[in-house]
């Protein structure tokens, strides 16, 4: 029976977006009161990919993460972050989302 008062805004970063994160981030565009604060992949295009989206539905630019198999960790630490979704690769997903939890945010994976 936890209740807890409704966020106004939900300021969400990515992980992960090479295949299922577009997509995910493209859905989360169409929720009223989501921010998309942050975007992290291996790869700088996929980032950018994802951003030249964001601007053209006019929403601002996210922070860019990327180039590092652990800059996903300056992302769960953020401290404008409300909810870090998850679209890696299967095997980093608890890694990822318990070290999330551990930064104080809601998870989706």
């Amino acid at each position: 029976q936890l209740k807890t008062a409704p966020l106004p805004v939900v300021r969400v970063a990515f992980i992960g977006l090479g295949m299922r994160g577009p997509g995910a981030v493209n859905r989360m565009t169409h929720i009223p009161g989501v921010e998309i604060v942050a975007l992290c992949d291996m790869e700088q295009e996929n980032t950018q990919k994802v951003n030249k989206m964001l601007e053209e539905r006019g929403f601002p630019k996210a922070l860019e993460f990327y180039g590092d198999e652990n800059a996903w960790r300056e992302v769960t630490a953020l401290p404008n972050v409300d909810l870090v979704y998850i679209a890696t690769d299967w095997k980093t997903h608890a890694l990822m989302g318990v070290q999330a939890m551990k930064d104080g945010k809601h998870v989706a994976i």
